[in-house]
């Protein structure tokens, strides 16, 4: 299924209908999980940002259609610079089950957007998929413990909230 991009990116009241379809069909079928997939590789910006929104809503209820891309996540994702889109992958990477290799790779990714700091709610999402994998890996714990304590240290009060929560939690 081809996707049209240029409606779906539009503001209109048949953009939005065809985006609540096409999140309906996606969450049934994978295949069209694909196609967003694509989008969000799209090279116009809007169309980026809606098809990264798309991905993340289907995978919020079906986590596994993700298990596909793993590859996709960890080497075109990653380098995707566009603050928008780079908060909506954030919170991919905390729904994957990865292998020992991958993880370590997601956990210096994640770790690096947490520092930096570049985009308030990109620090957030990052900061959830990370204690999302230090609950799966005991080893994760450590790394997540020493971010939170930087951000708390030198990040910004909205970001620093949210790392003191976890770090109370602990």
């Amino acid at each position: 299924m081809l996707i049209p991009w240029e409606i779906v990116a539009e503001d209109s009241e048949e953009a939005r209908n065809l985006v609540e379809k096409l999140l309906e069909a996606a969450a049934s079928d994978p295949l069209i999980l694909s196609e967003i997939m694509r989008g969000v590789l799209h090279e116009d910006p809007c169309i980026q940002m809606q098809a990264a929104s798309m991905v993340e809503k289907v995978t919020r209820v079906r986590p596994l259609f993700l298990t596909p891309y793993r590859r996709v996540l960890l080497n075109e994702f990653s380098r995707i610079n566009q603050p928008g889109v780079r908060r909506q992958v954030a919170v991919l990477y905390g729904r994957m089950m990865w292998d020992e290799w991958e993880m370590k790779q997601v956990v210096v990714l994640l770790s690096q957007w947490i520092e930096t700091q570049e985009d308030e709610d990109t620090a957030k999402n990052s900061i959830e998929s990370l204690h999302k994998l230090a609950m799966q890996k005991e080893w994760i714990l450590p790394i997540f413990r020493e971010c939170l304590v930087k951000t708390t240290e030198h990040g910004n009060p909205g970001i620093s909230s949210l790392a003191n929560e976890f770090l109370h939690r602990m």
